[in-house]
This record gives C-alpha cells, structure tokens and sequence, in this order.
C-alpha cells in the first residue's frame, strides 16, 4: 500500500513539473536590429557589425512578441534553403530569433542576402518582405 501511495505522490509531483514548464510558444520573440534608413559604406558589412559600437547612433531596434507575426515569420523562416555557394553577403539588418531554449542569428542584405547562424540561404521575396513589413510599420 505505502509502494502505491509512493507511486501517486511521484506521478503527481511529475506532472506538475510538467504543466508548469513554459511551451515553446511563450518563450518566442525576434529581436530586429537594423540601419534607419538607407545607409551607405565604402565597405561590406559583416553580421557582428551591425551591433557595434561604431554604429550605435545609427541602428534602430524593436523587439517583436506579436504571436500572429511570429507564426507567419517561422513558416518562411522553415522554408528557407541551404545556398550551395557560401559566401559572404553585405549585412544591413540581424535579427535574432529566440525560439524556446534555441536562439538563431538571421543576417540580412536589404535586398538579398540571408545567412543563418553563418550558413547562406537561398534568397527569399516573401521571407524578406515580410521582415520589411514590421520592421518599417509606424511606431505605436
């Protein structure tokens, strides 16, 4: 009888651990940082560049918790294809995609370009467009 109650007591504090741990879901948010405007360089910017100290005055940032944008953003964001030639692409906006216990770097060109974690991807219209839909959306 003591065995069975043990057993009950284990389950139960088990699956209490369970129910409070966070889903996925609520530990996801991107984080865009990214230049106002049109900035040019006499040279190519790399992903650890956009938040330097060097361009501190000159980079916006916006932190997105929408959950409806976030699916929408990992169902492009799934789509993305490993590029067969890697090489380097001119950064003008990173956003770190916080995505339960795993974060990814995204770094991108203003118009093409897209590298993740270091690996190039496979230019995306719809991937882009939708990065460039919130991040120029007016301030609330």
């Amino acid at each position: 009888m003591k065995s069975i109650f043990l057993t009950i007591i284990i389950f139960s504090a088990l699956n209490c651990n369970i129910k409070n741990e966070p889903s996925i879901a609520d530990n996801q948010y991107l984080e865009f940082f990214y230049f106002k405007g049109n900035k040019l360089f006499p040279f190519r910017l790399n992903c650890k560049s956009i938040r330097s100290e060097m361009f501190r005055d000159d980079v916006k940032y916006k932190k997105i918790e929408d959950r409806e944008y976030i699916e929408r953003f990992t169902k492009e964001y799934e789509k993305l294809k490993t590029e067969k030639k890697q090489n380097e692409i001119d950064v003008r906006m990173q956003i770190i995609f916080h995505n339960g216990k795993i974060t990814d770097t995204i770094c991108m060109g203003s118009h093409f370009g897209i590298k993740i974690n270091g690996v190039k991807k496979k230019d995306s219209k719809p991937f882009l467009n939708l990065i460039q839909e919130k991040m120029y959306e007016p301030e609330k």
